[in-house]
């Protein structure tokens, strides 16, 4: 499993249920990155992208277990999450929440992060990977500019 999600400098994900920064080229990348694959999020990130993801498989974990949708797959159990996507071919990414990826922070061996260089008032915030001695950078894009924000692609992996 990989995580996915962009972080501002205080590893701020959001506020008020919504994205910190819409970058487009971003969300380009973000696209290609998980399309064809499988997207593993929270209940209240599905409903606020508005449903699931086109070309994805959507793995929605509620702890509602009579929740239901109709574009892809509800677990109420996590380690339910993990077994269905240890059996399948494709990639799996953590879209977020706060609280999904720190659930299945244990069973990632990668993360894709986007760091904004800049700060907004946030709510929900990422693991903060640079300072967890269990994780390392190993590839770091160049930095970016879109509509004044700058930002690159940091990817981390699991060293222990």
């Amino acid at each position: 499993m990989k995580i996915i999600l962009a972080v501002d400098k205080n590893w701020g994900i959001g506020k008020d249920g919504k994205m910190l920064y819409h970058i487009a080229s971003d969300l380009k990348h973000f696209k290609a990155t998980t399309l064809n694959n499988i997207c593993i999020m929270g209940r209240k990130t599905y409903e606020s992208m508005g449903g699931g993801l086109l070309a994805r498989e959507n793995i929605v974990l509620s702890k509602n277990p009579k929740y239901k949708i109709s574009d892809g797959v509800v677990f109420s159990n996590p380690a339910d999450v993990v077994s269905y996507v240890k059996i399948s071919s494709k990639e799996s990414f953590v879209i977020g929440g706060e609280k999904i990826v720190e659930i299945f922070l244990p069973f990632c061996d990668e993360a894709i992060i986007t760091k904004i260089n800049g700060k907004k008032e946030a709510d929900t915030f990422l693991h903060n990977f640079d300072s967890d001695e269990d994780w390392e950078i190993y590839d770091k894009s160049d930095t970016f500019t879109e509509d004044g924000v700058s930002f690159e692609y940091v990817r981390y992996r699991r060293v222990k």
